[in-house]
């Protein structure tokens, strides 16, 4: 039949019934909380332990989060303001001394040094999301707005992280710039 030797286990050694474990287990307030060899399962200890764990990773997790959200969160106000100072300065190149509707020294809607509110309404119109306290800029380093000049056109605005915000009352705070130059081309 089979080759698996049998082995004699005296009486009495190491045996034990259902009955007995049954009385031990009732006899034992603990006894539902035992574990032999072989069980599987977690203890209650190990369910402590992850909450302990939890609570320590938990909050570095969500600052960094926070943290990683703010980053993309300024990369993208940079590249608005980037788009919109690109616009801008797109307008006043189209809108030389020579157009129907000129910007510039010398146009209705300039006021010295550094300020034409056709510019800066269309730097604003393309800064979508950006804070309202945008400050707008024109320049014209040459002096006129004539074929061959050229115009500069910066803006900047303060920009606060949310974690500065919590943590710090809005204590930091970074001050976000862009700037276009271009030749008047009409």
């Amino acid at each position: 039949m089979s080759d698996v030797p049998l082995s004699r286990v005296p009486r009495g050694a190491a045996t034990e019934t259902l009955s007995s474990q049954a009385t031990r287990r009732a006899a034992s307030p603990t006894a539902s909380f035992e574990r032999g060899p072989g069980t599987e399962g977690p203890s209650l200890d190990s369910f402590g332990q992850a909450l302990v764990e939890t609570a320590l990773v938990l909050p570095l997790l969500l600052l960094l989060i926070v943290g990683l959200f703010d980053i993309g969160r300024a990369v993208w106000l940079s590249n608005t303001l980037a788009t919109a100072v690109r616009e801008g300065s797109r307008y006043g190149v189209v809108h030389g001394a020579l157009s129907g509707s000129p910007t510039g020294p010398g146009a209705a809607t300039y006021t010295p040094p550094d300020t034409d509110t056709a510019i800066t309404a269309q730097v604003r119109n393309y800064a979508t999301g950006v804070p309202n306290n945008l400050t707008v800029q024109s320049t014209w380093p040459d002096g006129n707005a004539n074929r061959g000049s050229r115009i500069v056109v910066s803006a900047s605005f303060p920009f606060t992280p949310i974690l500065a915000q919590v943590f710090l009352g809005g204590g930091l705070g970074i001050t976000m710039r862009s700037s276009s130059t271009l030749v008047i081309e009409q």
